[in-house]
């Protein structure tokens, strides 16, 4: 595991265009316990929306680095929980998300308050200040709630502070919500951030989206370890230009000509993620007419799926091992990929 923070001892000068991450580094379990502890314990991932908390007992779950979380509207706002019952493990709530009267686990009937303190526990004589459950941060931006896992880790605002600051085309509180998709697929979370990081596969992968780009135009901008930028025009009668943003590691922010999607990346193993995706359009009257234009995004995504699917399947093959990145069309990779190698170095 040490090859991944380090130069490989055979590298010499000849050449300026990095290595890849090694294979192993997507899909062997020793990489996905350090993805989860270096990574994504360590980051702020999009749950839900404040809008999904119409009432007192509302709650959503996630999965992040692994872990089940429980977001749930109290009497005095939002919580984030793990969703582990503290008597023997038990999920408290198991659908994507719902309302609750009382946060009752359905094993053993341990119920708890909304703000987590533990209010009956069955035939038991414990203290129950002792056995509240675990809170998890929980804080919002622009109507978006995140949770974090880490107390380490900077406020949400200092987090996003590049997201805010970069060209959004639209102001996101004043957009329509119109749909809600997820999609799973059995890839390494790194695997779709490769991909997700080059433009350079537009053309070959993509022919909807290469019809509507002016791909001489294409551009990547990396910032730090933390903001990536992609943008291009539309051609002449297409359907859209671009511009995406991409807080590293896992939020997307997709924005077209008709609006944008925002797109979280939830990994769920080694070898598998689901990705979370809302839809919003600039106005009402435009998102009630956007079946076409979520089919068309929702086949963009697909696209990029199958291509991975198939990477996924060659890397876990035990033929290849490394590769090389362009300097002209993947310093986006070149950044992601710096981005896993300082994390794992400093976990």
């Amino acid at each position: 595991m040490n090859e991944v923070v380090r130069m490989r001892a055979d590298e010499t000068p000849r050449t300026r265009e990095p290595e890849t991450l090694p294979a192993r580094a997507y899909w062997a379990e020793e990489y996905w316990k350090l993805d989860r502890e270096a990574i994504w314990a360590r980051t702020w991932v999009l749950a839900a929306g404040v809008d999904d908390f119409t009432r007192v007992g509302d709650y959503v779950t996630a999965t992040v680095a692994g872990t089940p979380v429980l977001v749930v509207r109290g009497e005095d706002g939002l919580r984030a929980f793990h969703n582990v019952c503290r008597h023997r493990a038990s999920p408290l709530v198991l659908a994507e998300c719902g309302h609750v009267d009382k946060l009752t686990c359905p094993y053993h009937s341990w119920r708890y308050g909304f703000d987590g303190t533990l209010l009956n526990a069955p035939a038991m004589n414990i203290d129950k200040k002792d056995y509240g459950l675990f809170r998890l941060r929980c804080e919002t931006w622009r109507g978006l709630v995140f949770v974090c896992l880490s107390d380490d880790t900077p406020p949400l605002a200092e987090w996003m502070a590049e997201v805010s600051a970069a060209a959004l085309r639209y102001p996101l509180e004043e957009m329509h919500l119109a749909r809600k998709l997820s999609l799973e697929a059995e890839i390494n979370w790194k695997t779709y951030a490769d991909n997700y990081a080059e433009g350079w596969h537009v053309p070959t992968i993509h022919p909807g989206l290469n019809a509507t780009l002016d791909m001489a135009s294409y551009r990547v901008e990396t910032s730090g370890l933390v903001l990536q930028t992609h943008s291009a025009r539309a051609r002449d009668g297409g359907m859209t230009d671009g511009l995406w943003v991409w807080r590293l590691p896992g939020l997307f922010l997709n924005m077209y000509k008709w609006g944008m999607s925002v797109e979280q990346v939830e990994p769920l193993g080694p070898r598998r993620l689901k990705l979370n995706y809302r839809y919003f359009f600039s106005d009402a009257e435009r998102a009630e007419e956007c079946d076409e234009i979520l089919k068309w995004s929702v086949g963009v995504a697909k696209e990029d799926i199958a291509i991975c699917e198939r990477v996924q399947k060659n890397l876990e093959a035990g033929v290849y091992d490394r590769g090389r990145l362009s300097l002209v069309f993947e310093n986006g990779v070149i950044q992601f990929q710096q981005m896993v190698q300082a994390a794992y170095r400093r976990n």
